[in-house]
């Protein structure tokens, strides 16, 4: 049995930053260098095994950018691999990754890095991926879930019970990341393996960097996603409630449904 999967993806820069240092991969697809800066949306329907991912840069101006570009182009010979093998060939692929980053920083003189959140589709099945504070939410029936755990300074003050989920949304170190592509240990490069989830139980999943999360509520996102509406559309409304909420950060989500083939509209 094949499987279809329907995908939407849109980047903006927002209304902050002079430039886009998102990037992503969509089955193949990337905003390359001269695309980044302008409105980015893509859309279409490709058969499994696929991949998807979004990656958030940092380090100001051009690194960021530079980072999330070679992680995004580090995937493209690595995604086959990905869809047909295990946890470690998406190891593999984030070390690999991670040593181009290390050694463009060495060259350059910089300081950089970028998230890490990947959907790895099989025919019933997909596996969710992450590094960083990129987010990676499914529609499970009537609910929503967010099934990454951001890494950062606060995320983990809040797992640790240190402090209050109300204190965490002011909490200074909420965007400090403690593990992404750029650092020199391999277990910060080792992306967490978030679950693996049926398509009869979860037909629907979204891809985010935090210029959307930090803009819109868990209950603006589920609200949204469980609409019974196109995933342009949805991405469309994402994006759209992101900007017009601040659009304080780039914004970059993508939103994809997946059918067999007997199930698909």
């Amino acid at each position: 049995m094949t499987s279809k999967i329907k995908f939407a993806a849109r980047s903006e820069v927002g209304y902050f930053r002079k430039n886009n240092e998102d990037n992503l991969f969509c089955n193949g697809v990337i905003m390359k260098e001269n695309e980044r800066d302008k409105p980015f949306f893509i859309n279409g329907i490709c058969e499994a095994p696929c991949v998807f991912a979004v990656f958030d840069g940092m380090g100001g101006m051009d690194s960021g950018e530079l980072a999330s570009l070679t992680a995004a182009e580090s995937l493209c010979g690595h995604a086959e691999r990905i869809n047909h093998g295990t946890f470690e060939d998406m190891n593999q692929f984030a070390h690999d990754a991670n040593a181009k980053l290390l050694s463009i920083m060495k060259q350059q003189n910089i300081q950089t890095g970028t998230t890490l959140a990947l959907i790895s589709s099989g025919t019933k099945s997909f596996a969710v991926f992450n590094l960083g504070d990129s987010r990676v939410y499914v529609r499970k029936g009537d609910t929503v879930i967010q099934v990454t755990d951001d890494h950062t300074v606060t995320a983990e003050k809040l797992r640790a019970g240190k402090i209050t989920p109300k204190q965490a949304m002011t909490d200074r170190y909420r965007n400090v990341l403690t593990r992404c592509l750029g650092m020199s240990d391999s277990f910060s490069v080792s992306p967490d393996l978030c679950g693996v989830f049926p398509f009869i139980e979860c037909n629907r999943a979204m891809i985010c960097s935090d210029g959307l999360t930090d803009m819109l509520t868990h209950k603006e996102i589920a609200e949204i996603m469980k609409r019974d509406e196109d995933v342009s559309e949805i991405v469309n409304e994402l994006v759209n409630l992101a900007l017009n909420n601040g659009g304080h950060d780039n914004v970059t989500c993508i939103v994809i449904d997946f059918h067999n083939d007997e199930i698909m509209p």
